[in-house]
């Protein structure tokens, strides 16, 4: 009996020790989720902050590059300006000469007429040499500074190129026939020393003359002369190796 009593009052006991743990059980499992909760909030909080220190380090990449742009285009702005410039003051000097251009067309035909028949006087008064054929370029030279559908480039450099052919025939000896100077109808040699003289030789060499500038006609010389002539000829018309050859010239031209 008394057994039985004891095992009742410890079975009592342990409902009432157990109605006792329950509440408290209840509380440590509500503190438990409060704190994961804590703890997965922090971490939400934390990765939370993580993402925006990597986007305000984007942000602050991005600001950087931007400024690093706007310097770039600043530059680049200041050299289209300097090239700008460059090209308004080299815009002003080409409005300034083609300003002039018409003067400067205006007064090269004058000079380039005056060029062709300075040329032209110079012919005549010079060695009657190739007188047919230097005559005519001159009077071409005089038809193209006519034309006005000729440009002034193109007319001077015909004027140069008159000049220049004259120059050459001051250099050299040249052998030519022709018409005897005073009867028609019969042919000479003619053998030219640069500008220093001009002779000619029948062709049976019984007869050579040689022109006296001085007075416009022709001296005749001596026969003795005839074979330094023939060689002279020969070597003028490449048919003879280069040589010494000696001018007659005449006193005082």
């Amino acid at each position: 009996m008394l057994k039985s009593s004891i095992a009742k009052r410890l079975m009592l006991a342990g409902v009432a020790v157990g109605l006792l743990a329950a509440p408290a059980q209840a509380q440590l499992d509500t503190a438990l989720s409060v704190a994961k909760n804590s703890t997965a909030s922090a971490a939400a909080s934390q990765l939370q902050v993580e993402q925006l220190d990597d986007q305000a380090d984007n942000a602050v990449r991005e600001y950087r590059a931007v400024l690093q742009q706007k310097d770039n285009i600043e530059l680049f702005v200041a050299q289209q300006d300097i090239f700008r410039a460059s090209q308004v003051s080299e815009i002003a000097s080409l409005r300034r000469q083609l300003g002039t251009v018409e003067q400067i067309k205006q007064g090269m035909s004058p000079m380039m007429l005056k060029m062709a028949i300075a040329l032209e006087d110079s012919i005549r008064a010079d060695l009657p040499f190739n007188i047919n054929e230097r005559l005519a370029r001159i009077n071409n030279v005089k038809s193209v500074l006519a034309d006005p559908n000729i440009s002034p480039a193109e007319q001077y450099r015909r004027v140069l190129n008159a000049y220049k052919i004259e120059v050459t025939y001051g250099m050299g000896i040249d052998s030519y026939e022709g018409a005897h100077p005073t009867r028609a109808g019969n042919v000479v040699n003619f053998i030219r020393f640069g500008r220093t003289s001009l002779v000619y030789v029948s062709k049976d060499e019984s007869e050579i003359a040689i022109y006296n500038l001085g007075n416009k006609s022709w001296d005749v010389l001596s026969g003795a002369d005839a074979i330094q002539l023939r060689q002279a000829i020969r070597i003028a018309k490449g048919e003879a190796a280069p040589g010494l050859v000696f001018a007659p010239v005449l006193a005082g031209n």
